[in-house]
């Protein structure tokens, strides 16, 4: 009688832990499925340095979450010794309380994004990035030129350096990080362009195709055209005969007003090509990768002018002749 008793209790006991353990995964379940708030919140942050337990405290608090008690639990289940990753996260209407714990444990933060522009300079660059309230932005020291400057490129002058493209980032990147980004890609793309590049070209380096290339960017915008662009600077300088491109002159004035007057085609510096021969000592801006394209692979002609019309395009010259006609035709009105 003894022994069936304690046989019953035993029954009982395991009945009673297997109620209670269904009962405590379905409660789990319902916390894996559970969605969170997403009319009142779009974003959160956890802050840096907070323990496990005052971060589920503030989610609970912003009624992201409606139980702490069962967060913390799938906190200690996903592991012993969860660690919540400090920085801004993005709630969506699909996520869970269990896909907004995969996120703050792997860190999966919220991407920001910006744009460099095609053809923008550096000094307008870091403008747009130290105008960024997502971007720690300090002063660039000359030192730190070497941490944003390319190994590939082995220059210490960072203009042109910097891919323009759209980027996202973590807010509370910093500058240099940032930098190191965008100068990593144009790393890419001028190699991969270097590499197929048209041989019999008069590049020495890698260096000097990106200098073309920003000179071929604020020349035209044309996709069309920047290969015969490339084509008539190319063939000039396998003339001997001076570039005579008028962004890099702008590029070489300090207080440019719009106007480029005689003075300044007159005036010797290391950019005004009408001064100089061969190419500038660095690129004038951040070229797009259309142009990288025309400097590694420019169109095969015989031209070596060209003027601006009224339609927005150019008019190639073969000779100075034909290029005054071209000139007093569209210039000179």
């Amino acid at each position: 009688m003894i022994l069936k008793n304690k046989i019953f209790q035993t029954k009982i006991i395991i009945f009673t832990l297997a109620i209670f353990l269904l009962m405590f995964f379905s409660y789990l379940n319902f916390s894996l499925n559970k969605k969170v708030n997403v009319d009142l919140n779009k974003v959160f942050f956890i802050k840096s340095g907070s323990s496990v337990s005052s971060s589920i405290q503030s989610l609970k608090e912003k009624k992201i979450i409606n139980s702490s008690l069962r967060f913390k639990i799938l906190s200690y289940m996903y592991s012993i010794n969860p660690t919540f990753i400090s920085g801004k996260y993005s709630i969506k209407k699909s996520d869970t309380e269990y896909s907004i714990l995969i996120k703050i444990v792997k860190g999966n933060l919220y991407q920001e994004s910006i744009t460099i522009l095609e053809g923008t300079t550096f000094k307008n660059i870091l403008s747009e990035l130290n105008k960024n309230r997502h971007i720690n932005s300090t002063t660039l020291k000359h030192s730190d030129i070497n941490f944003y400057t390319s190994s590939f490129l082995n220059t210490l002058h960072p203009e042109g350096l910097c891919f323009p493209d759209t980027y996202k980032f973590s807010s509370g990147i910093s500058l240099k990080n940032f930098l190191s980004i965008c100068s990593k890609k144009m790393d890419i793309v001028l190699k991969k362009y270097w590499n197929n590049r048209d041989y019999s070209l008069p590049y020495k380096t890698p260096y000097e195709m990106l200098i073309m290339a920003s000179i071929i960017e604020k020349e035209t915008s044309l996709m069309s055209e920047k290969p015969i662009v490339a084509s008539v600077f190319v063939n000039r300088l396998n003339k001997n005969m001076r570039l005579q491109a008028d962004p890099t002159v702008i590029y070489g004035i300090k207080n440019y007003n719009g106007n480029i007057t005689k003075k300044d085609l007159m005036t010797k510096n290391e950019y005004n090509t009408y001064k100089i021969n061969g190419l500038p000592k660095s690129p004038i801006c951040s070229p797009s990768e259309s142009s990288i394209r025309a400097a590694s692979r420019p169109k095969k002609t015989d031209f070596l002018y060209f003027v601006a019309n009224d339609k927005g395009e150019h008019i190639f010259s073969r000779n100075y002749k034909d290029h005054v006609n071209a000139v007093n035709k569209y210039q000179k009105k």
